[in-house]
């Protein structure tokens, strides 16, 4: 994680947009009292999603199941084929 002061920020503004895109790093950036977070947009699109599937009792349960069952080697391997013909088209 970055930080960095609003001064420090307007003057280095590339190396910090660069840093975050290219190191997946978050930045804090301090400035009249105010704090803002910059983070890349894959970052932000993954923590959205995130949310959205833990927003509901239904969602996190199957989640939380899911990932137990893997723990447990309880997975069903399919190859890419196998499962182009498992896809029912839509007419």
């Amino acid at each position: 994680m970055l930080v960095a002061n609003i001064s420090q920020f307007r003057k280095d503004l590339k190396y910090y947009i660069d840093s975050v895109t290219d190191n997946n790093d978050t930045l804090i950036v301090n400035g009249n009292g105010k704090t803002v977070v910059v983070m890349s947009l894959d970052n932000y699109n993954s923590m959205d999603e995130t949310d959205y599937l833990m927003s509901t009792p239904a969602n996190k349960e199957m989640m939380y199941k899911s990932l137990q069952q893997l723990k447990e080697g309880k997975v069903v391997t399919k190859t890419i084929a196998e499962l182009e013909k498992m896809v029912v088209p839509n007419d």
